[in-house]
């Protein structure tokens, strides 16, 4: 099937997404450092991205998340990999929430808050690489 990357500093809900992409015979890659999923991405050439727009380490946003390697993709993949991006914070309820909201305008395919379901996932990906 496809080759999936998921970018998402929640170790927990990324293994989740994996085993629910995995049961539909997906190959996913994960990673929660961006420098990581610049690395994987490049290697493996994903079909599709699922990535966190807001990335935390040792309790703080860093600025090297979910935009950083937004940008990455878009710039440097010739016919980019389909792309979710994904956000727990909505509009106004933090600053921060705002990254989604600039993501959407970025191109991105789809834009989802969390919290996610495994079958609002798989639909998501399969609608995504349905059309490409």
């Amino acid at each position: 099937m496809a080759i999936v990357l998921i970018f998402e500093d929640d170790m927990p809900l990324a293994s989740y997404w994996r085993k629910t992409l995995e049961a539909k015979n997906h190959s996913v890659y994960c990673c929660a450092k961006v420098q990581a999923a610049l690395e994987i991405a490049t290697t493996i050439q994903p079909d599709l991205v699922v990535m966190d727009m807001m990335i935390k380490q040792d309790g703080q946003f860093i600025p090297e998340g979910g935009l950083t390697l937004l940008t990455h993709l878009k710039l440097n993949f010739d016919g980019s990999p389909s792309i979710i991006c994904v956000s727990g914070y909505k509009p106004g309820v933090y600053r921060q929430s705002t990254a989604l909201e600039i993501a959407k305008h970025t191109g991105v395919d789809l834009a989802l808050y969390k919290p996610i379901s495994s079958e609002q996932l798989l639909e998501a990906v399969e609608q995504l690489l349905a059309n490409k």
